[in-house]
């Protein structure tokens, strides 16, 4: 029998809320009968029990319309898991199923539903299904923040009907964070989708023009009796592999090898409230390789994480500024300097491959109502690669120690609209100091001091003075704070952080900054921003940091020695009216100057984008950057200035619900002494419902600004060449999906470039002055504009591939079968040979090929 229960009710909605009362929905317990059978049919006797609900709202792209079609909703659960049953209508567009891979998205109709089993009005767990009975999943968090990352085993199925489409969901409620009370009232929210119209409908709806997400959710009322389940699960696997590699240039090793390894992820929940996930000995080889990319900054280059160990609940650590990039942990390190000279001849036998994750931990959930903790524990092992000697004999060389990285994260919630939070972090190694290759005494020219002996020749090349270490340990902590008004509009937040190496040699960074252990930095960011109304909308921020500040060890800091501001105003139409469905047009402003003074940049940039009635997009800016100072050019803190330049960037993007689906941007950018070219594309073909390919093609090209080449032969001088740089870029991927647990994946990038110097010029500094911020006025011509004896042009060329078949064979077990192609895109130039974009560059970069087979099973 049904058991009627009467929830407390919701809180009311803030004075001044544009946003209609909380709907709710009662669930009904299943008591007799048993589950309903998950098979997207919603004929079982039990769902005529559940209470209906169809009070849905137009979303996009008429916001508070009735939607075209009809949508309901019933929720059951009982002892073990949560049943949610969408019946959608469907009769004026043809329901649209395209098959695909778990959690990836493409154009399709679909359901969904966010439960917030806390109640906080903050965090909620997302799942969701297409037409064709593909799942996704992911959690919202800080009420407006959302990662697709989070993944978890639940079920879900669909059926077409002779009205349209129906969806059924399985949710085990061992996966659902909750607290252990007789009666429950959680948030909730459900979604619709309709490909062909783009249209969003809500059963908790919430106007465009309002912030906020989870703060406006309904309630699912009426949840008796619940407890947790399993609080344990396994996934132990299995992998064998097959590599061949091409001999190359500074890499003696070649030839076939076999190799396997095993490891275990597990999930433990020692309370209802936290999460224990687990890895020991971890593989990811089925992870697609990053994407190539010509980097002409003097930046580092930002790839996102893909592995999934790390992925999931990597929000928890996310902060305004990036103190955890988990990147840093399992890294290949670069390959080491060698003692070439005679007597010791040294030659890298093979580069370094990441380093072995011996085991990684996470921590995460809640502490009581108003604490919230996230801790990461990873150990790394000792990497070594092997060195041969002038006389054959090979040794081991050390490139990275055994390392453990560990985080700290706790955050204390102030009310329903406010929070503060602390993240530590700390980079360790275990470094054997007296493994390091010692090298032979130094005299220094000129001096009458006996030779300096004593030293030895560390990973990086620098010698110091022997049983010294190479490598620092690194600590970082910080404070941030978040607040958002309670009507949602206004939300202002920031972060402070410090940072301090210990032991190890002084380092320095790109600007000349010199950090040594014990050295302090400190630097803040904050920003004060209004997100919601119904036209005009604008943020600020600003930022400061000191020229010590070094999070590199697991965070991602562009850079340091900075101050900045900025701010943006926007004005938003999202209501349709003539051929437009919503358009932006927004105005940003912002400057930053390094400590000495030095404008690094400072900017005006005038955008706007919008929607067409035919789904058609657009998006174009005008921007200008005044002359400006890069001080990461020479790497020793001299500044070169950078001229100034007006650009202009646009970009379409054809209907997605259409079968051949068209993305472009171009941006232009016109310099006193030069040009900047950038093209991107995509192009989706959609060949079959289970079958679509994507073409996205690049294009760079720059010419005429003066770039750093190279020491001059003096002492302070500095070497210019104007750079022409071109590379163009096709990557493929194609996706065949079987079955929605069955899916063929391809991956593949060709990628093609080159950069090359003339019309050399230099300046001459005084060595024993501070380094020179040098004027473009003041370069002059190098011995008749002939290129340094070093040839500093580049060249690359690579053909990677990566084909993935994975099989869901049990819910939570998966089988993965993989072939990689990788090459290393750097190709040796001979001494005066000028680099070309060549397709005959990826014939001389070598390759290695990697067959593996990756078994799991899931236990839980």
């Amino acid at each position: 029998m049904d058991v009627a229960v009467v929830s407390a009710p919701a809180p009311a909605p803030p004075a001044g809320a544009q946003v209609a009362p909380r709907p709710h929905l009662a669930a009904t317990r299943i008591d007799a009968g048993g589950p309903p059978v998950i098979d997207g049919k919603i004929d079982d006797a039990v769902w005529k029990k559940a209470t209906p609900t169809s009070a849905f709202t137009q979303k996009t792209p008429n916001d508070g319309r009735a939607p075209r079609e009809k949508t309901t909703v019933r929720v059951l659960y009982d002892d073990d898991a949560l049943y949610v049953a969408f019946d959608c209508e469907q009769t004026q567009t043809p329901v649209v199923q395209r098959l695909t891979r778990r959690d990836r998205v493409v154009e399709a109709d679909w359901v969904a539903f966010d439960v917030g089993t806390r109640s906080d009005g903050k965090s909620a767990f997302e799942f969701v299904v297409n037409a064709a009975g593909v799942l996704a999943d992911g959690i919202r968090f800080n009420d407006t923040d959302y990662s697709s990352d989070w993944d978890e085993n639940f079920d879900a199925r669909t059926s077409l009907t002779s009205s349209g489409w129906s969806a059924e969901f399985r949710v085990p409620l061992r996966i659902l964070r909750f607290h252990s009370r007789p009666v429950q009232s959680w948030d909730f929210q459900a979604r619709r989708y309709v490909s062909e119209r783009q249209e969003t409908d809500e059963w908790a709806h919430t106007p465009r023009s309002v912030a906020g997400e989870v703060s406006h959710y309904g309630r699912l009322d009426g949840l008796v009796g619940l407890h947790a389940g399993a609080p344990l699960e396994l996934r132990p696997f299995v992998l064998g592999r097959i590599r061949r590699r091409d001999a190359a240039s500074g890499q003696l090793a070649s030839g076939t090898d076999l190799g396997g390894s095993a490891g275990i992820d597990l999930k433990w929940h020692p309370t209802q409230d936290l999460t224990l996930d687990a890895t020991f000995n971890p593989d990811f080889a089925q992870v697609e390789a990053d994407q190539v990319v010509l980097n002409l900054t003097t930046f580092e280059t930002y790839y996102p994480e893909k592995r999934p160990f790390f992925l999931e609940g990597i929000d928890t650590f996310a902060t305004p500024m990036q103190l955890v990039y988990t990147r840093r942990i399992g890294r290949a390190a670069p390959s080491p300097s060698l003692r070439t000279g005679a007597p010791f001849g040294e030659q890298l036998v093979d580069v370094p491959s990441p380093a072995t994750i011996y085991g990684a931990s996470k921590l995460t959930g809640r502490l009581s109502d108003a604490w919230s903790i996230g801790t990461l524990q990873a150990i790394s092992g000792r990497n070594d690669v092997d060195v041969q000697l002038a006389d054959g004999s090979r040794v081991r060389r050390l490139v990275d120690p055994l390392s453990a990285f560990n985080v700290l994260r706790l955050k204390r919630d102030l009310g329903r609209n406010a929070h503060v939070g602390v993240l530590a972090t700390a980079t360790t190694h275990a470094e054997p100091t007296s493994d390091y290759p010692p090298l032979p005494p130094v005299a220094t020219p000129g001096s009458l001091a006996p030779p300096r002996a004593g030293t030895a020749l560390c990973p990086s090349g620098h010698d110091y003075a022997a049983g010294s270490r190479c490598f620092n340990n690194a600590y970082v902590g910080g404070i941030d704070w978040r607040w958002r008004s309670p009507e949602g509009d206004y939300t202002t937040g920031g972060q402070v952080v410090s940072s301090m190496l210990d032991h190890g040699p002084a380092r320095q960074v790109a600007d000349g900054t010199v950090i040594k252990p014990g050295d302090a930095g400190v630097g803040g960011v904050a920003y004060f921003s209004k997100e919601g109304g119904k036209h005009v909308v604008w943020s600020t921020q600003a930022v400061a940091k000191n020229r010590k500040l070094d999070f590199n060890d697991l965070g991602f800091n562009r850079r340091a020695n900075a101050l900045g501001v900025g701010a943006g105003l926007e004005y938003r139409e999202l209501d349709p009216f003539w051929t437009m469905l919503e358009a932006h047009a927004r105005l940003d402003v912002g400057a930053n100057w390094n400590l000495d003074g030095l404008n690094i940049e400072r900017g005006i940039y005038a955008s706007s984008f919008g929607k067409l009635t035919n789904f058609w997009t657009y998006y174009t800016d005008l921007h200008y950057k005044t002359a400006r100072f890069d001080d990461r050019e020479m790497g020793d803190g001299a500044a070169l200035e950078r001229a100034g330049l007006f650009g202009h960037d646009i970009g379409f993007g054809t209907d997605p619900t259409k079968r051949v689906f068209f993305l472009i941007d171009v941006n232009a950018e016109v310099l006193s002494n030069g040009v900047n070219i950038t093209s991107n594309a995509r192009l989706t073909t959609r060949v079959l419902p289970q079958f679509d390919i994507d073409l996205i093609p690049t294009a760079v090209y720059t010419s005429g600004e003066p770039r750093y080449v190279a020491a001059g032969p003096t002492p302070g001088q500095y070497l210019f060449g104007k750079l022409e740089a071109k590379s163009v870029g096709a990557t493929v991927r194609a996706t065949y999906t079987f079955t929605p647990r069955l899916t063929l994946q391809t991956y593949a990038q060709l990628f093609l470039a080159s950069g090359h110097y003339d019309q050399f010029s230099s300046f001459q500094s005084d060595p024993a002055a501070p380094r020179p911020a040098v004027r473009l006025a003041d370069l002059q011509p190098f011995a008749g504009g002939r290129a340094p004896a070093t040839n500093p042009d580049f060249q690359e060329g690579v053909l990677n591939v990566n084909v993935v078949v994975r099989w869901e064979y049990m819910l939570g077990s998966t089988l993965f079968l993989v072939y990689t192609r990788a090459q290393v895109p750097s190709v040796t130039l001979a001494p005066g040979e000028a680099a070309a974009l060549s397709v005959g560059a990826v014939n001389r970069a070598p390759a290695q090929d990697v067959l593996l087979l990756k078994v799991s099973y899931w236990w839980g």
